[in-house]
């Protein structure tokens, strides 16, 4: 979903107790959103600025993608930002004025989205939503943090190319380097915190690498299938459709 700068996958040799993977719903749980890629594949439209900044019919898109949460009660949010990090936090500030909490992780350098996440732990509670600030969905994102105890990976049918297979409601594997999978994650996930402990413990890497098949091999994974109707505008073509479709 969200552009990062290349890492290799890294499967650490320690041991974790499985059990410390179950969510409890004491409190909405944090959402931590990706928003420190480069977006060089959107061209002159990113020179200077965070792709999620780009304007979608006179609103940022990150804008658009924290009002989706907003909207469903899940306010806590946590951007990870990156390129251009002050472009960001100038506009979106504590998040008052849009109804929401904010608190920012900037990366000095880039690390991935497992580095990302691995440095703001502190900020994430026990328990996150981990999504991306190139793909919108309205979606009932209260439901679907309810409906699960146990880390979630959102799937849908793949369109052209995949990294996901499963068995019911489990994902049993996951391979970005698979693209004959039938399914293909849907660009959010709900995660406890201890996850992190499966990530390196420095350096850059790949969250959906390190963590998601590892937990799939053993099927500590669950899923859901959702429906393919999403915005993204992670390339010129998906950009001129989300501008056509979203039209408030």
């Amino acid at each position: 979903m969200a552009e990062e700068s290349p890492v290799t996958p890294v499967t650490p040799s320690f041991n974790i107790e499985h059990s410390t993977f179950n969510i409890q719903h004491s409190s909405p749980p944090k959402i931590a959103i990706l928003a420190g890629g480069f977006g060089t594949r959107l061209g002159d439209l990113t020179r200077g600025l965070p792709k999620p900044m780009i304007p979608v019919n006179g609103r940022p898109y990150l804008a658009r993608v924290i009002d989706s949460f907003a909207r469903r009660g899940l306010r806590d949010i946590v951007l990870l930002t990156g390129y251009r990090a002050e472009v960001i936090e100038e506009h979106f500030g504590d998040g008052k004025r849009f109804g929401v909490n904010i608190t920012y992780n900037r990366e000095a350098q880039p690390l991935g989205t497992g580095g990302a996440i691995r440095e703001a732990r502190a900020l994430l509670g026990d328990v996150f939503v981990m999504t991306y600030g190139d793909v919108l969905r309205d979606f009932d994102y209260d439901r679907f943090v309810a409906a699960h105890d146990e880390p979630c990976l959102a799937v849908y049918p793949r369109r052209t190319i995949g990294n996901a297979d499963i068995d019911g409601d489990r994902i049993i594997r996951f391979d970005k380097r698979a693209p004959e999978l039938p399914y293909i994650d849907a660009g959010f996930s709900l995660m406890p915190s201890s996850v992190i402990d499966l990530l390196p413990p420095s350096g850059p890497c790949s969250f959906e690498e390190s963590i998601f098949p590892r937990l799939a091999a053993e099927r500590r994974l669950a899923c859901e299938i959702v429906d393919l109707n999403f915005f993204d505008i992670g390339t010129p073509e998906e950009l001129a459709r989300t501008i056509s479709g979203l039209v408030d």
